[in-house]
Order: C-alpha cells, then sequence, then structure tokens
C-alpha cells in the first residue's frame, strides 16, 4: 500500500492498512521533506493495544527499503502504520490471508526433524 494513500485513521494507527492476518515481505520509506526527521511505526493491531513489528526512524532526506524473508514479520489482528512524527512517503507490502505464524511453527519443527535425522545419520545418539 502507497503510503501517500492512506486515510488520516490509517495514518493515526486507527484503522488497519490491512485486516486480518499476514506478513509484511517488503517496506520502502523515505522523509519527504529533507528538512526534518520523521518517525513510524508498524503494529499487529491497533495502536496502544498492538504488538510493535517495526519502529524506524529516518533522518532528514533519508530513505530505506527492507525486503523481509517470508514469514518473519507476521501479524494476526490488522497490520496497522502510525506516523509519529515527520512526513513520510513509500509503501508498505504485505502478504495477505495467510497464517505465517503458523508456517513458522510448521517450519520449525520440520527443520528440528531434519536436523535429528541428520544428527542421528552422523552417529550422534538421539
Amino acid at each position: 500500500m502507497p503510503l501517500g494513500e492512506l486515510t488520516a485513521r490509517q495514518a493515526a494507527g486507527e484503522d488497519p492498512l490491512v485486516g486480518g492476518q499476514g506478513c509484511i515481505t517488503w517496506h520502502s520509506t523515505y522523509e519527504t521533506t529533507g528538512a526534518a526527521g520523521a518517525r513510524y511505526v508498524l503494529n499487529d493491531g491497533p495502536v496502544g493495544n498492538g504488538q510493535v513489528l517495526a519502529y524506524v526512524t529516518l533522518s532528514s532526506g533519508e530513505s530505506t527499503r527492507d525486503f523481509l524473508a517470508f514469514h518473519t514479520l507476521p501479524f494476526s489482528q490488522g497490520l496497522y502504520y502510525t506516523a509519529e512524527s515527520g512526513a513520510v512517503g513509500g509503501s508498505v507490502t504485505a502478504w495477505v490471508d495467510h497464517d505465517c505464524t503458523l508456517w513458522l511453527v510448521e517450519a520449525h519443527m520440520a527443520f528440528a526433524v531434519i536436523d535429528q535425522a541428520a544428527m542421528m545419520a552422523a552417529g550422534a545418539p538421539g
């Protein structure tokens, strides 16, 4: 979602960018004035009641972009953005309608089984 298209309630963290569950996959932002710093937060849930997923501070004229491996920043209550100070442009991309947390648990368990099998094949006690 382009940050320039947010409603006032979305920019204040009161309405979600995305309702439901998913994962943040990319965010690319920049301080738009070139004269002052800016700060924003991405939450799982509304401002004041959600879990912080990313807290980003930008210096005057600074930009940032982060590709996040799939499933690494899951949200379940909706993805919320809160502009805390300054002016920010850019976009946030999310994989929506996907239970990223469940995938992380299943993947973790699968890797644990693979690791255990490899240890046993190497002769380590199981």
